[in-house]
Protein backbone atom coordinates (compact mmCIF):
# COMPACT_ATOMS: atom_id res chain seq x y z
CA UNK A 1 0.00 0.00 0.00
CA UNK A 2 1.54 3.46 -0.77
CA UNK A 3 1.98 6.24 1.68
CA UNK A 4 -0.57 8.55 0.47
CA UNK A 5 -3.40 5.85 0.68
CA UNK A 6 -2.06 4.97 4.49
CA UNK A 7 -2.38 8.70 5.74
CA UNK A 8 -5.79 8.57 3.90
CA UNK A 9 -6.85 6.05 5.55
CA UNK A 10 -4.92 7.44 8.81
CA UNK A 11 -7.16 10.72 7.97
CA UNK A 12 -10.41 9.01 7.94
CA UNK A 13 -10.06 7.31 11.02
CA UNK A 14 -9.03 10.52 12.56
CA UNK A 15 -12.41 12.53 11.24
CA UNK A 16 -14.28 9.38 12.85
CA UNK A 17 -12.59 9.69 16.08
CA UNK A 18 -13.25 13.58 15.82
CA UNK A 19 -16.98 12.62 15.34
CA UNK A 20 -17.18 10.69 17.86
CA UNK A 21 -16.10 12.72 20.20
CA UNK A 22 -18.58 15.06 19.12
CA UNK A 23 -21.82 12.67 19.19
CA UNK A 24 -20.43 12.10 22.72
CA UNK A 25 -20.51 15.77 23.60
CA UNK A 26 -23.78 16.04 21.35
CA UNK A 27 -25.48 13.42 24.14
CA UNK A 28 -23.94 14.93 27.22
CA UNK A 29 -25.28 18.26 25.66
CA UNK A 30 -28.66 17.36 24.54
CA UNK A 31 -29.27 15.93 28.04
CA UNK A 32 -27.99 19.24 29.77
CA UNK A 33 -30.18 21.27 27.74
CA UNK A 34 -33.21 18.84 28.35
CA UNK A 35 -32.62 19.13 32.08
CA UNK A 36 -32.06 22.85 31.69
CA UNK A 37 -35.50 23.29 29.75
CA UNK A 38 -37.40 21.31 32.16
CA UNK A 39 -36.14 23.42 35.34
CA UNK A 40 -36.67 26.75 33.58
CA UNK A 41 -40.23 26.01 32.47
CA UNK A 42 -41.25 24.07 35.60
CA UNK A 43 -40.13 27.17 37.94
CA UNK A 44 -41.38 29.82 35.07
CA UNK A 45 -44.88 27.35 35.52
CA UNK A 46 -44.40 26.88 39.33
CA UNK A 47 -44.62 30.90 39.51
CA UNK A 48 -47.73 31.09 37.38
CA UNK A 49 -49.26 28.60 39.68
CA UNK A 50 -47.95 30.81 42.62
CA UNK A 51 -49.51 34.12 40.95
CA UNK A 52 -52.67 32.38 40.33
CA UNK A 53 -53.35 31.48 43.69
CA UNK A 54 -52.73 34.58 45.39
CA UNK A 55 -54.92 36.07 42.72
CA UNK A 56 -57.52 33.01 43.12
CA UNK A 57 -57.44 33.42 47.44
CA UNK A 58 -57.55 37.52 47.11
CA UNK A 59 -60.30 37.29 44.58
CA UNK A 60 -62.76 34.85 46.93
CA UNK A 61 -62.12 37.13 49.82
CA UNK A 62 -62.89 40.34 47.84
CA UNK A 63 -65.76 38.85 46.21
CA UNK A 64 -67.09 38.16 50.08
CA UNK A 65 -66.09 41.84 50.87
CA UNK A 66 -68.24 43.53 48.25
CA UNK A 67 -71.12 41.44 48.91
CA UNK A 68 -70.67 42.11 52.78
CA UNK A 69 -70.58 46.45 52.12
CA UNK A 70 -73.25 45.88 49.26
CA UNK A 71 -75.27 44.15 51.85
CA UNK A 72 -74.52 47.11 54.31
CA UNK A 73 -74.94 49.85 51.74
CA UNK A 74 -78.89 48.59 51.18
CA UNK A 75 -79.70 48.40 54.64
CA UNK A 76 -78.33 52.01 54.94
CA UNK A 77 -80.01 52.70 52.37
CA UNK A 78 -83.59 51.32 53.67
CA UNK A 79 -83.36 52.67 56.90
CA UNK A 80 -82.73 56.18 55.28
CA UNK A 81 -85.72 55.72 53.35
CA UNK A 82 -87.62 54.83 56.71
CA UNK A 83 -86.44 57.11 59.36
CA UNK A 84 -85.76 60.55 57.25
CA UNK A 85 -88.94 61.81 57.65
CA UNK A 86 -88.92 62.17 61.22
CA UNK A 87 -85.41 62.86 62.91
CA UNK A 88 -86.45 63.69 66.34
CA UNK A 89 -88.68 60.71 67.05
CA UNK A 90 -85.36 58.19 65.28
CA UNK A 91 -82.28 60.20 66.92
CA UNK A 92 -80.84 57.06 68.32
CA UNK A 93 -81.56 54.62 65.48
CA UNK A 94 -79.86 56.94 63.06
CA UNK A 95 -76.67 57.70 65.35
CA UNK A 96 -76.42 53.78 65.41
CA UNK A 97 -76.94 53.73 61.56
CA UNK A 98 -73.75 56.50 61.33
CA UNK A 99 -71.85 54.25 63.61
CA UNK A 100 -72.27 51.40 62.08
CA UNK A 101 -71.54 52.96 58.65
CA UNK A 102 -68.35 54.39 60.75
CA UNK A 103 -67.57 50.67 62.07
CA UNK A 104 -68.45 48.22 59.41
CA UNK A 105 -69.54 50.10 55.63
CA UNK A 106 -65.96 52.43 55.39
CA UNK A 107 -63.75 49.76 57.07
CA UNK A 108 -65.28 46.81 54.31
CA UNK A 109 -64.52 49.64 51.83
CA UNK A 110 -61.14 49.84 52.49
CA UNK A 111 -60.45 46.07 53.11
CA UNK A 112 -61.84 45.79 49.48
CA UNK A 113 -59.43 48.06 48.33
CA UNK A 114 -56.58 46.58 50.54
CA UNK A 115 -57.36 42.83 49.44
CA UNK A 116 -57.89 44.25 45.86
CA UNK A 117 -54.67 45.88 45.47
CA UNK A 118 -52.19 42.87 45.53
CA UNK A 119 -55.07 40.92 43.39
CA UNK A 120 -54.64 43.53 40.47
CA UNK A 121 -50.67 43.02 41.16
CA UNK A 122 -50.70 39.63 40.70
CA UNK A 123 -53.12 39.56 37.74
CA UNK A 124 -50.21 41.90 36.33
CA UNK A 125 -47.91 39.34 37.15
CA UNK A 126 -49.44 36.41 35.53
CA UNK A 127 -49.88 38.82 32.30
CA UNK A 128 -46.51 39.25 32.13
CA UNK A 129 -45.55 35.44 33.06
CA UNK A 130 -47.83 34.39 30.21
CA UNK A 131 -45.95 36.62 27.85
CA UNK A 132 -42.78 35.31 28.68
CA UNK A 133 -44.73 31.70 28.12
CA UNK A 134 -45.34 32.61 24.82
CA UNK A 135 -42.36 33.31 24.09
CA UNK A 136 -41.99 29.08 24.03
CA UNK A 137 -42.27 27.78 20.70
CA UNK A 138 -45.70 26.18 20.04
CA UNK A 139 -47.28 28.14 22.97
CA UNK A 140 -50.03 30.34 22.22
CA UNK A 141 -52.19 31.82 25.49
CA UNK A 142 -54.58 34.98 26.07
CA UNK A 143 -53.09 37.04 29.43
CA UNK A 144 -55.86 37.57 31.73
CA UNK A 145 -57.58 40.86 31.23
CA UNK A 146 -56.67 43.54 34.02
CA UNK A 147 -58.27 46.57 32.92
CA UNK A 148 -61.27 46.11 34.92
CA UNK A 149 -59.70 45.10 37.85
CA UNK A 150 -57.88 48.26 37.77
CA UNK A 151 -60.71 50.69 37.17
CA UNK A 152 -62.42 48.99 39.90
CA UNK A 153 -59.61 49.98 42.36
CA UNK A 154 -59.10 53.07 41.27
CA UNK A 155 -63.41 53.47 41.12
CA UNK A 156 -63.05 52.70 45.37
CA UNK A 157 -61.78 56.09 46.26
CA UNK A 158 -64.42 57.56 44.69
CA UNK A 159 -66.62 54.95 46.75
CA UNK A 160 -64.85 56.05 50.01
CA UNK A 161 -65.60 59.46 49.36
CA UNK A 162 -69.31 58.75 48.78
CA UNK A 163 -69.51 56.63 52.36
CA UNK A 164 -68.03 59.39 54.46
CA UNK A 165 -69.99 61.59 52.85
CA UNK A 166 -73.20 59.47 53.62
CA UNK A 167 -72.23 59.49 57.12
CA UNK A 168 -71.27 63.39 57.38
CA UNK A 169 -74.37 63.91 56.09
CA UNK A 170 -76.04 61.93 58.57
CA UNK A 171 -74.50 63.41 61.21
CA UNK A 172 -75.29 66.44 60.47
CA UNK A 173 -78.57 65.34 60.53
CA UNK A 174 -78.92 63.98 63.95
CA UNK A 175 -76.59 66.60 65.72
CA UNK A 176 -78.41 69.86 64.06
CA UNK A 177 -82.01 71.51 64.83
CA UNK A 178 -83.88 70.59 62.38
CA UNK A 179 -86.67 67.27 63.06
CA UNK A 180 -86.46 66.41 59.83
CA UNK A 181 -84.18 65.69 56.30
CA UNK A 182 -85.45 67.94 53.21
CA UNK A 183 -86.75 65.42 50.23
CA UNK A 184 -83.35 67.04 49.04
CA UNK A 185 -81.26 65.09 51.62
CA UNK A 186 -83.24 62.07 51.51
CA UNK A 187 -82.42 62.24 47.34
CA UNK A 188 -78.99 62.70 47.76
CA UNK A 189 -78.21 59.89 50.26
CA UNK A 190 -80.33 58.06 48.85
CA UNK A 191 -78.40 59.13 45.49
CA UNK A 192 -75.10 58.31 47.19
CA UNK A 193 -75.93 54.60 48.50
CA UNK A 194 -77.21 53.87 45.44
CA UNK A 195 -74.31 55.05 43.96
CA UNK A 196 -71.82 52.80 46.12
CA UNK A 197 -73.75 49.88 45.88
CA UNK A 198 -73.67 50.62 41.86
CA UNK A 199 -70.09 50.64 42.19
CA UNK A 200 -69.59 47.92 44.41
CA UNK A 201 -71.91 45.71 42.36
CA UNK A 202 -69.07 46.18 39.57
CA UNK A 203 -66.36 45.29 41.76
CA UNK A 204 -67.56 42.16 42.18
CA UNK A 205 -68.49 41.69 38.35
CA UNK A 206 -64.97 42.55 37.76
CA UNK A 207 -63.47 39.98 40.59
CA UNK A 208 -65.61 37.45 39.66
CA UNK A 209 -64.73 37.57 35.76
CA UNK A 210 -61.08 37.81 36.79
CA UNK A 211 -61.63 34.85 39.08
CA UNK A 212 -62.98 32.80 36.56
CA UNK A 213 -60.28 33.86 33.91
CA UNK A 214 -57.44 32.98 35.80
CA UNK A 215 -58.87 29.23 36.74
CA UNK A 216 -59.35 28.78 33.10
CA UNK A 217 -56.17 29.93 32.22
CA UNK A 218 -54.44 27.85 35.40
CA UNK A 219 -55.98 24.56 33.56
CA UNK A 220 -54.69 25.60 29.90
CA UNK A 221 -50.88 26.07 31.47
CA UNK A 222 -51.11 22.83 32.96
CA UNK A 223 -52.09 21.21 30.00
CA UNK A 224 -49.43 23.04 28.16
CA UNK A 225 -46.58 22.43 31.02
CA UNK A 226 -47.37 18.53 29.84
CA UNK A 227 -47.23 19.14 26.41
CA UNK A 228 -44.48 21.42 26.94
CA UNK A 229 -42.32 18.44 29.18
CA UNK A 230 -43.56 15.70 26.56
CA UNK A 231 -41.88 17.36 24.26
CA UNK A 232 -38.39 17.52 25.65
CA UNK A 233 -38.69 14.37 26.50
CA UNK A 234 -39.41 12.69 23.30
CA UNK A 235 -36.65 15.14 21.52
CA UNK A 236 -34.02 14.06 23.63
CA UNK A 237 -34.66 11.08 23.19
CA UNK A 238 -34.51 11.21 19.41
CA UNK A 239 -31.27 12.65 19.40
CA UNK A 240 -30.01 10.69 21.66
CA UNK A 241 -30.50 7.34 19.85
CA UNK A 242 -29.39 9.39 16.10
CA UNK A 243 -25.99 10.25 18.10
CA UNK A 244 -25.79 6.50 19.54
CA UNK A 245 -26.11 5.59 15.57
CA UNK A 246 -23.54 8.29 14.32
CA UNK A 247 -21.16 6.49 16.83
CA UNK A 248 -21.94 2.94 16.00
CA UNK A 249 -21.20 4.01 12.42
CA UNK A 250 -18.16 5.94 13.06
CA UNK A 251 -16.75 2.62 15.20
CA UNK A 252 -17.30 0.51 12.25
CA UNK A 253 -15.42 2.69 9.50
CA UNK A 254 -12.44 2.77 12.15
CA UNK A 255 -12.59 -0.87 12.30
CA UNK A 256 -12.77 -1.11 8.36
CA UNK A 257 -9.76 1.21 8.23
CA UNK A 258 -7.66 -0.83 10.16
CA UNK A 259 -8.78 -3.70 8.59
CA UNK A 260 -7.47 -2.44 5.51
CA UNK A 261 -4.49 -1.39 6.92
CA UNK A 262 -3.60 -4.69 8.40
CA UNK A 263 -3.90 -6.52 4.82
CA UNK A 264 -2.60 -3.60 2.87
CA UNK A 265 -5.10 -2.42 1.03
CA UNK A 266 -6.59 -5.62 -0.07
CA UNK A 267 -10.06 -7.33 1.40
CA UNK A 268 -9.62 -10.49 2.85
CA UNK A 269 -11.33 -13.00 0.26
CA UNK A 270 -13.07 -15.44 1.48
CA UNK A 271 -12.74 -18.79 1.00
CA UNK A 272 -14.33 -20.21 -2.43
CA UNK A 273 -16.28 -23.29 -2.60
CA UNK A 274 -14.37 -25.65 -4.64
CA UNK A 275 -15.33 -26.46 -7.91
CA UNK A 276 -16.80 -29.31 -9.49
CA UNK A 277 -13.84 -30.16 -11.69
CA UNK A 278 -11.84 -29.65 -9.19
CA UNK A 279 -13.91 -32.14 -7.34
CA UNK A 280 -13.87 -34.47 -10.58
CA UNK A 281 -10.17 -34.66 -10.99
CA UNK A 282 -8.97 -35.13 -7.09
CA UNK A 283 -11.32 -37.63 -6.89
CA UNK A 284 -9.72 -41.23 -6.95
CA UNK A 285 -9.90 -43.29 -10.09
CA UNK A 286 -11.98 -46.58 -9.70
CA UNK A 287 -10.08 -49.84 -9.61
CA UNK A 288 -10.47 -52.38 -12.50
CA UNK A 289 -10.74 -56.04 -11.28
CA UNK A 290 -8.22 -58.36 -12.49
CA UNK A 291 -9.98 -60.81 -13.58
CA UNK A 292 -11.79 -58.46 -16.52
CA UNK A 293 -8.31 -57.48 -17.66
CA UNK A 294 -7.41 -59.84 -20.86
CA UNK A 295 -4.97 -62.17 -19.97
CA UNK A 296 -1.34 -62.14 -22.49
CA UNK A 297 -0.65 -65.68 -24.40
Amino acid sequence: MSTGKKLLRWFIMLVAVLVMIASIAGIVGTWWAHNTATEVTLRAFAITDTAVGVVDAGASRAYDLVQRGRAEVQQVEETIVTVGGNIEANNPLLTALSNRIGERLAPAVEQIRTVLTPVTGAVRSVRALVDFVNAIPFIRETPPAVEDLETALNRLDETAADVRQINDTIRSAVTGTADRLTNESVDTLTGLTGRVDSRLAETQASVEAAQAEINTLQARLAAQRARLLLIYNLTAIVLTLFLLWVLYSQFAVIRHQRLLLRTGGMAVPEAAPPSAAAVVESAPAPEVPQESLPREE
